[in-house]
This record gives structure tokens, C-alpha cells and sequence, in this order.
């Protein structure tokens, strides 16, 4: 079990970021779409974080996990445009990660 887990570690914080940004969404939404246009770029910003600080390191796993939370975000959102949620999404990863 430990060794299946080993393996597969980057697939199952994939599903488990993807559940959790399915239920951000869902609650950032539950305002409007300008809080789900915030919440996603501040996300963003936190993944571009990650990915400037693991930049040395193994990243490829982090870019799954990464797009995972997006995937989940863009499913749990009903208000607002989904092209313009990934856009945020990517604006905010470009900031953080150059303002870093």
C-alpha cells in the first residue's frame, strides 16, 4: 500500500487539490463572480508561489497538482466565465512567480 502510494503521490494530491478547488468554488460563487474572479487570482498567486520555490526540484508533479485545483475550480463554477477564471488563474501564477 505505502509503495502504491510512493508511486502515485502526484495522481492522488491531484484528486484530492481537484475536490478541494471543486469546493472553493463552489462557495466562492455562492457570493458572485467578482469574489470567484478574486479567490481563483489569489490562487493563482499561491500556485505560482509553490512553483517559484520548487523551481530547482522535481516540478512536473507540481503542475499536475497545480492544474488539478484549477480543473476542480473551473467545474465548481457556475457564475462568471470560464475562459476568464483561467486566465486569472495563469495571470495570478505569472505574478506571484515574478514577483518572487
Amino acid at each position: 500500500m505505502a509503495d502504491f502510494f510512493f508511486k502515485n503521490w502526484a495522481e492522488f494530491f491531484f484528486f484530492v487539490v481537484m475536490v478541494i478547488g471543486f469546493v472553493v468554488a463552489l462557495w466562492a460563487t455562492s457570493f458572485s463572480a467578482v469574489i470567484s474572479y478574486i479567490v481563483v487570482f489569489l490562487s493563482g498567486m499561491i500556485g505560482g508561489r509553490l512553483l517559484y520555490y520548487r523551481k530547482k526540484k522535481l516540478t512536473f508533479p507540481y503542475y499536475i497538482i497545480i492544474i488539478g485545483f484549477l480543473i476542480g475550480y473551473v467545474i465548481g463554477t457556475y457564475y462568471g466565465d470560464k475562459r476568464v477564471v483561467i486566465i486569472l488563474f495563469v495571470l495570478g501564477a505569472l505574478f506571484s512567480y515574478h514577483l518572487h
